[in-house]
């Protein structure tokens, strides 16, 4: 396998959320595609955060781009010049649950789309987290908080359809537990 040689690139939309890449690249069968078009964002967070009771904190708000009612987990994006991702998950868990937590574990991150999208998803897990503050939402925001056991996050109302990103957490979330149980007894109070 050969990469795609970029020809010529040019943004065809700029905005602080996101750019629309458009390039012309030649494919190694020496295909010319004119208008192969790239989004670019910042990297975002997911966050597993487990309460001190053992349960697992989901957020539960109106998604636009879905047009329904969501359940899902904390998270959200860096602005455009953070770097350190920990600091991202640890501010948008506080700013949306108004919960923080002392002890972090990195889980990995993931391509958000990789076929036109250029960045990834880090998954944190947070144990212990409790609340510390009130939420600090966006004008856009409206969030309702809902706690659930691990066990049951599946079977709750309106997790149907889920996001790729919140399905990889999870899956990520249970290697993590099967590699490390004491971890996870920790995380679920048992």
């Amino acid at each position: 396998m050969m990469r795609w040689k970029t020809l010529k690139s040019r943004y065809s939309y700029q905005d602080k959320w996101l750019r629309l890449r458009t390039d012309t690249v030649r494919l190694p069968n020496g295909t010319v595609l004119d208008d192969f078009h790239i989004v670019e964002f910042t990297d975002w967070t997911a966050v597993l955060a487990f309460s001190q009771t053992g349960q697992l904190i989901l957020t539960r708000e109106y998604r636009h781009g879905a047009e329904d009612l969501t359940t899902g987990l904390p998270g959200g994006r860096a602005e455009e010049d953070e770097t350190d991702l920990l600091a991202v998950a640890k501010r948008e868990l506080a700013e949306e649950t108004g919960y923080s937590a002392d002890e972090w574990i990195s889980l990995g991150r993931a391509f958000s789309n990789w076929s036109n999208q250029n960045n990834k998803v880090h998954f944190f897990l947070a144990l212990d987290a409790k609340e510390t503050q009130s939420q600090k939402l966006d004008q856009s925001e409206e969030i309702n908080i809902l706690f659930s056991d691990y066990d049951e996050v599946f079977n709750l109302e309106g997790m149907e359809p889920l996001s790729c990103h919140q399905l990889t957490a999870m899956h990520l979330l249970g290697l993590y537990f099967e590699k490390h149980p004491s971890v996870k007894r920790r995380a679920l109070k048992r």
